[in-house]
């Protein structure tokens, strides 16, 4: 099982320029659902599902999350990450309730945006253990904060605070692992040093 929170993923500037990027240039869209059957919408923006996608639908100023992760966390290396099949934002405001969801992909990848947030806002994501009702991890949310864990993991977005009238953004990646299955991936992660 795996679950990373990794600070200062960018340089600063890079940084800023997403977080502009997001605040002033996406278009987000209500009415989307986490989980088909279950009640409940959240703000979102489909990027696309590969690097040409994104680029064709403005948004390849989110690119450079992808490059400086790959990099940074070795992620080819320790975990046999592939790519990514699908590139999205997601967002939340004061009364939207997320559900708990698992999602599909072998890893998710979220990159919190929002260099201003205060930690008394919320927002962060809670990850579970595999039954949904245990919390195995609280990321809280940070600017230049990324979080990556194992797509079959139940994990939910932290409400926000009433106070709190800023969006709640996030960027999302789907990881894909060549063949992957659970059993593998752990062994991968734990043979490399």
């Amino acid at each position: 099982m795996t679950i990373e929170v990794h600070d200062n993923l960018l340089e600063p500037h890079v940084a800023e320029l997403i977080e502009d990027f997001m605040k002033n240039q996406l278009l987000w869209r209500y009415y989307y659902k986490s989980e088909r059957n279950v009640p409940g919408y959240h703000w979102h923006v489909y990027c696309g599902v590969d690097e040409e996608e994104v680029r064709n639908n403005g948004a390849e100023l989110l690119l450079p999350i992808w490059e400086a992760a790959n990099q940074k966390l070795n992620l080819k290396e320790r975990f046999r990450i592939q790519g990514w099949k699908r590139l999205y934002c997601n967002a939340h405001t004061f009364g939207v309730e997320p559900n708990i969801h698992k999602d599909d992909g072998d890893f998710t990848m979220i990159y919190y945006p929002q260099m201003n947030w205060k930690i008394e806002w919320g927002g962060g994501t809670f990850v579970y253990k595999e039954d949904a009702e245990t919390v195995d991890t609280i990321a809280e949310y940070r600017g230049n904060r990324v979080l990556m864990f194992d797509a079959y993991l139940p994990h939910q977005a932290q409400p926000v605070a009433k106070n709190c009238l800023e969006l709640r953004m996030c960027v999302v990646f789907k990881l894909w692992n060549e063949a992957a299955n659970r059993e593998r991936l752990d062994f991968y992660k734990d043979t490399v040093s």
